[in-house]
């Protein structure tokens, strides 16, 4: 287990970071912004390697931008009994997109000011999306899982359960993609996701509902007894996200991660559970 910072600082408000950087030979991308006169400078370094001290303390005096992550090893994700499944592989928005969230054909708004929220219909996506490599994808905005029908072939070959094959909609003319589908879970697990107190979260003023900022670090724990039996996919009862975003974790078995890493699929990540 790996935790991954991904870092971004302005080359002239924060020069002095950027020439520490630069000596301490981190690589670096560097994206001109408007007006010419500095950039967008993003790069990566876990907490394993002998620099990172040096970066934690620049990161806390310049308040730069620090989004962490956790990577697992394929040692540690073929090992565990339960995994969070998500989406690394973003393209274009869920249709029609100037009324998101308010006004989708594909969702139920169970709270207009936290944007909970139930999948009655199949996605709209403004066209047929390029997946290259990728057997899996998202949209910016949301977090349903699309994905190649081959993806959907294997899971039926290895008799997979709790989750459902659904149409994705070209918007614009009302035709089914031909490239995706979309892997529907329909199960909640029981509650359980074990976050500690100091875990960032909100309750929603008009319905109550407690969300939880994105869990980043480490393993997620959640109660054995929250799992529901003889089954591969489900999604936590808690919810994620702030503002208008909002998503339950998708959780699946070992043997869905087999799967995916066998085949080689591309375009999500797994996340080890602990299960206490």
């Amino acid at each position: 287990m790996e935790i991954l910072h991904r870092i971004s600082i302005n080359s002239k408000k924060d020069a002095k970071f950027l020439a520490a950087i630069y000596q301490l030979q981190i690589r670096y991308k560097a994206i001109e912004l408007p007006g010419g006169e500095s950039s967008l400078v993003t790069f990566e370094i876990t907490e394993s390697d002998q620099r990172w001290n040096i970066i934690a303390n620049l990161i806390a005096l310049y308040n730069a931008v620090n989004i962490v992550e956790t990577i697992f090893s394929e040692e540690e994700i073929r090992s565990a009994a339960w995994l969070r499944m998500i989406c690394v592989f973003e393209q274009g928005y869920p249709q029609p997109r100037m009324t998101w969230p308010f006004n989708q054909p594909d969702r139920e708004l169970l709270c207009p000011k936290c944007a909970i929220y139930r999948q009655i219909a199949p996605m709209h996506i403004a066209k047929e999306p390029h997946l290259g490599r990728k057997a899996f994808m998202t949209t910016i905005l949301t977090h349903e899982i699309l994905c190649i029908p081959a993806v959907l072939q294997g899971l039926q070959e290895i008799q997979a359960t709790g989750y459902e094959d659904w149409d994705v909609i070209l918007h614009k003319t009302g035709q089914v993609s031909q490239r995706v589908r979309q892997l529907f879970i329909p199960t909640v697990a029981r509650p359980g996701a074990l976050l500690d107190e100091e875990h960032p979260r909100t309750v929603c003023p008009q319905c109550g509902t407690v969300k939880y900022e994105a869990h980043m670090r480490g393993v997620l724990p959640i109660k054995s007894d929250a799992l529901l039996p003889n089954t591969d996919f489900m999604l936590t009862h808690e919810w994620f996200g702030s503002g208008y975003f909002s998503w339950r974790e998708i959780i699946v078995s070992n043997r869905i991660a087999q799967l995916v890493l066998d085949k080689g699929w591309q375009g999500i990540r797994f996340k080890v559970v602990e299960i206490v």
